[in-house]
């Protein structure tokens, strides 16, 4: 399953960002700096972003759709050059960099603790895009590279998780890394309690994540997070730091004008009168069009020929001044917030787990707050009119036929109701990482996106159903063909429609 569509003259110049600077022999690793190349490179640069996020997860997720006419992704067209060259780069060298300093006599019990940390928050993000892959085995060359199971991928995350929270808490020291630790390096003295509270954020999503397909394990998983400490306030959010040499890439790649606000982002923001709107997306520039409808989405699939006229980037709202490339050196890379955990426990809630005094309702009343808080909106007339408006309700945007949802935001008495209005105010927080949008989606069905209007004829999905997985690059299957035919095998196929475990699958 290959499309040959050319990558375009956007990537040109990319091809220098692909250098691992942090690469080093063993016997000579500094920890700080392996660390600080793990994340920097985990979360990508220009070069692997556009070709592994963008231009999969960020569409699929329908934070966004493709406004330019040359690439078939949005319609579930493959390119399996740009997938090689992601995962040619993950393996050997964002995990390498966590294993090294796993695995050195240099480093603290504190270092390897964050690191085994963040191999977590790698590894599940890989393992959510594609479903069985290298794991146990992956950065060990004495041993076989085997595609393993991602339930027992799952399995072993929880253990990492508890066993690095566990090690932090026995410690007495209270710094990790240096400065050079790009999201809890600036705190100094105070990382060590951050990055206890990020394990157990983390954890906390993959039990609701695995809730679907093992939900007394999930239960487990969940509590336990919960009981040792997640983020309590936005102060606990992780952010990337960014700079002039290592700049955010989202906004690296907005100036190339190939996607805008897709419609399911305008069903939602525009008709709830979101106050996050202007931070999120821009108006249109196309002055008569903005008189009437300042901000306007597309749908995802079109044609080629249907990107015109309505359809064309003039008429379509670009993301916010924040995410534009001339905030590129400031605007932090958004990991994972205190925002997304309030909804995962109104969700726990909702699921009868332990999660406190605190209530569904509250919790949900807490991330709407928080979310709104994050982008730098305090008016709390505004954000408690925003929780207990129950006028305002999705609209249909041109061309589609039906709003994402009939739901106001006021919590609701009807526990099914509830489940639906958790997972589009979550989708909404974790704006704009596709990766966790499109996850959430699959395992949760919310919010109710738009089926891609046009599919290409090698994709597999059938017409009216959503894309599941990204099938293995080919050359991912030529240098470990068996190993590739029995994860298939052991998952339904290596297909676009092949349900992954957490969503319901093998």
């Amino acid at each position: 399953m290959m499309i040959t569509t050319l990558l375009g003259s956007c990537t040109k110049g990319f091809e220098e960002l692909n250098t691992d600077v942090t690469r080093v022999t063993p016997d000579k690793a500094d920890p700080n700096a392996l660390f600080g190349g793990a994340v920097t490179f985990g979360l990508m640069r220009a070069f692997e972003f556009q070709r592994v996020q963008a231009l999969y997860p960020d569409l699929y997720s329908e934070y966004f759709a493709t406004s330019a006419v040359y690439f078939p992704t949005d319609r579930y067209g493959y390119n399996t050059t740009w997938l090689d060259a992601g995962w040619n780069l993950f393996f050997p060298r964002e995990i390498n960099n966590c294993v090294t300093i796993i695995n050195s006599s240099a480093a603290s019990t504190e270092q390897k603790s964050v690191a085994r940390i963040w191999k977590v928050f790698l590894f599940h993000r890989y393992t959510d895009l594609y479903g069985d892959i290298p794991y146990f085995n992956a950065a060990n060359p004495e041993k076989p590279q085997t595609f393993d199971a991602q339930k027992d991928i799952y399995y072993d995350m929880f253990k990492e998780l508890d066993e690095a929270y566990t090690a932090l808490s026995a410690s007495t020291a209270t710094a990790a890394f240096t400065n050079q630790d790009p999201i809890y390096g600036a705190n100094g003295a105070n990382n060590v309690t951050l990055w206890k509270k990020f394990a157990n954020s983390l954890r906390l999503r993959l039990a609701i994540r695995a809730s679907k397909k093992d939900p007394a394990k999930a239960k487990t998983e969940g509590e336990k997070a919960i009981a040792n400490g997640t983020f309590v306030a936005n102060a606990d959010n992780a952010f990337a730091r960014v700079s002039a040499n290592t700049p955010n890439p989202l906004n690296q790649i907005t100036g190339f004008g190939e996607f805008r606000m897709g419609a399911a982002m305008e069903s939602i923001m525009v008709g709830y009168g979101d106050p996050r709107l202007p931070e999120y997306f821009s108006v249109v520039t196309d002055a008569a069009a903005a008189a009437t409808k300042p901000y306007n989405g597309v749908a995802n699939g079109l044609l080629p020929a249907q990107l015109t006229g309505p359809n064309s980037n003039s008429n379509l709202s670009n993301v916010g001044p924040r995410f534009l490339g001339i905030n590129q050196a400031s605007n932090p890379i958004i990991v994972l917030t205190y925002a997304e955990v309030c909804f995962n426990k109104a969700e726990a809630a909702t699921l009868g787990w332990n999660v406190g005094s605190v209530t569904a309702e509250q919790w949900y009343n807490n991330g709407i707050a928080a979310g709104i808080n994050q982008f730098g909106i305090s008016n709390a007339t505004i954000i408690t009119a925003y929780q207990n408006n129950i006028t305002n309700l999705p609209i249909t945007p041109d061309g589609l036929t039906r709003p994402v949802s009939t739901l106001p935001v006021k919590f609701s008495a009807v526990p099914a109701e509830q489940t639906e209005q958790i997972g589009i105010q979550r989708w909404l927080s974790t704006y704009p990482d596709g990766f966790e949008g499109w996850a959430n989606f699959r395992r949760s069905g919310f919010p109710k996106l738009y089926p891609t209007l046009n599919l290409e004829s090698t994709s597999d999905v059938p017409a009216g159903q959503f894309i599941q997985r990204l099938p293995y690059p080919d050359g991912v299957k030529g240098l470990s063909g068996p190993e590739t035919q029995k994860a298939s095998a052991r998952m339904g196929g290596d297909k676009q429609s092949t349900r992954l475990w957490f969503a319901g699958g093998n």
